[in-house]
């Protein structure tokens, strides 16, 4: 174990891949899916909380049990690249009559209170900028939305993106999420 270090300290950019397909030990970037841009404030949450029993005839805690296995993971996408709104948000994709560029429409295809499941969820992999020095995330199953706090700010001084939230299920692997060097990440 290394001594603390402001050296050892990572800000960790990077960029987001949607269906990697080849393994990150000897494959290339973008590993078989498609990069759908660079991301800054990565962000991976524990949602789960742990749960204490309380023991009556002491007054006090006498076990905590394991929190439930739910994870979210956020991040900003840098701009509004024509492939990140196709594959995070296929409902409501549309290419554009004139430009061909990728236009978010409300209501889209998908009704409100209507699974997200089945159709709408991908494999996603932040992969940092410094692969040797920093950890990745592979997220096995996840429904991707925009965030609880959204806002997509056209104005001078702000930078325009996609404030992406990624809710993370088990696949079919009993898989959710992995992080760590990429090397060791296996894709299902």
């Amino acid at each position: 174990m290394v001594a603390g270090a402001v050296a050892t300290i990572i800000h960790g950019p990077g960029r987001l891949i949607v269906g990697p397909t080849e393994v990150f030990d000897g494959g290339t970037h973008p590993y078989g899916g498609t990069e759908i841009g660079l991301v800054n404030q990565a962000v991976v949450t524990p949602l789960g909380r742990p749960y204490r029993i309380e023991n009556e005839g002491l007054g006090e805690a006498s076990d905590v049990t394991q929190a439930n296995n739910r994870y979210r993971f956020t991040c900003f996408v840098r701009g509004f690249d024509d492939d990140a709104v196709r594959l995070l948000f296929d409902g409501h994709y549309t290419a554009g009559d004139v430009t061909q560029h990728a236009v978010f429409s409300v209501p889209g295809l998908r009704d409100p209170g209507t699974t997200g499941v089945g159709g709408n969820d991908i494999v996603l992999a932040f992969v940092p900028d410094d692969l040797m020095h920093a950890d990745g995330v592979v997220i096995y199953r996840g429904i991707p939305w925009w965030t609880e706090d959204a806002e997509v700010a056209f104005q001078k001084g702000a930078e325009f993106g996609i404030p992406l939230q990624v809710d993370c299920l088990r696949n079919s692997n009993d898989h959710t999420l992995k992080i760590g060097r990429l090397p060791d990440l296996p894709l299902t």
